[in-house]
């Protein structure tokens, strides 16, 4: 029978089993706590140290996983949601099922879902849009629990599986695209200025504006969430402005939305006075009238990519996978922006 292991009172640190093996604290984890997503040859090398090491077996029935797999959104009644759910759904195989908890409440705390994900002992964690923790990173790799990063906004974890995209270049590209259409006096709604995604979109444009020649105004950059309050509250300031801009690039399609009501309540037509640029194409870009020009950001397909490495992991096939993996993004030209004379 196979059987798991656990630690003893002085006996070597499971750290220094995984260097003496020559794999990760998570593959070593995974070993101690006889889950899946090990080749039979690295796991009887691992098995090998630790009873060389005095771990001692127990049976295997006392540590049990699910097949559930973890999803933790930022909330759950917004089109980015549903898209990164649809690409979780189509990536994941039975019978695997995702359980989604969402940080939605101002008192969630990454410790507390912690321990919600070791109690229910699920078989893989996705995070996507988040900053991911030393602390995270550590317990679930102690726990052999394989986890992977979605589009992530921070620091990336060197042994944590990530699937993001090329946020400055997309924003370069689309900037660049206002300008070859006349416009020089083009506004900026960025994101939260804590997220790395946010300063790599502002980091385009200002690259875009800077090989062009042109200077950006500080009065037309500003900075929010990535929702629609927020475009239409910065739209109203960028509006109401003496010089108000030809053009806004919102850095996300919910921002543009809310730029598109402003416009609106404005008496505004879009293109004819005001062109528009957002970032994601979300369904929501295609059901704005006009519809929007914006930046395909595959939020659905970095989702499915993400549960797709985390079957390979879970089905012990991670071994030949790249760690980081970067998604091309494209420019979608649709009717948002006027040609100026």
């Amino acid at each position: 029978m196979v059987r798991a292991m656990t630690s003893q009172p002085g006996n070597a640190k499971l750290a220094q089993i995984a260097r003496e093996a020559g794999v990760s604290l998570s593959t070593a984890s995974k070993v101690l706590n006889n889950r899946p997503g090990v080749s039979d040859a690295t796991r009887k090398r691992i098995e090998a140290l630790l009873e060389k090491n005095g771990y001692r077996r127990r049976r295997r029935t006392e540590q049990t996983t699910t097949t559930m797999v973890e999803l933790l959104l930022d909330d759950l009644d917004t089109p980015w949601s549903e898209e990164i759910l649809s690409g979780v759904l189509a990536g994941l195989n039975k019978p695997y099922v995702p359980i989604i908890s969402a940080r939605t409440s101002e008192d969630w705390n990454i410790s507390d879902w912690l321990e919600e994900v070791l109690a229910r002992k699920s078989a893989g964690v996705i995070i996507p849009l988040f900053e991911f923790p030393k602390e995270a990173e550590e317990r679930l790799a102690r726990s052999g629990i394989p986890t992977v990063l979605v589009d992530p906004t921070g620091e990336v974890p060197k042994n944590v599986p990530t699937v993001g995209s090329n946020d400055y270049i997309g924003v370069r590209e689309a900037t660049e695209y206002l300008i070859a259409q006349g416009h020089t006096r083009i506004a900026f709604i960025g994101g939260p200025t804590y997220l790395q995604t946010a300063a790599s979109r502002l980091d385009g444009f200002r690259g875009a504006m800077r090989q062009a020649g042109i200077a950006v105004d500080p009065m037309l950059v500003t900075s929010g969430e990535f929702r629609y309050e927020d475009g239409s509250e910065h739209a109203r300031g960028l509006l109401a402005l003496p010089n108000p801009p030809t053009a806004i690039f919102a850095a996300s399609d919910m921002q543009a939305a809310g730029v598109y009501a402003v416009a609106w309540e404005r008496g505004l037509k879009i293109p004819d006075d005001l062109s528009v640029v957002g970032f994601d194409d979300l369904p929501t870009s295609r059901m704005l009238l006009p519809p929007l020009t914006t930046v395909h950001h595959a939020v659905r397909e970095m989702a499915q990519f993400g549960a797709t490495t985390l079957m390979q992991l879970l089905e012990g096939k991670g071994g030949s996978m790249p760690t980081h993996i970067e998604l091309t993004t494209n420019l979608i030209v649709r009717q948002s922006v006027r040609k100026l004379p």
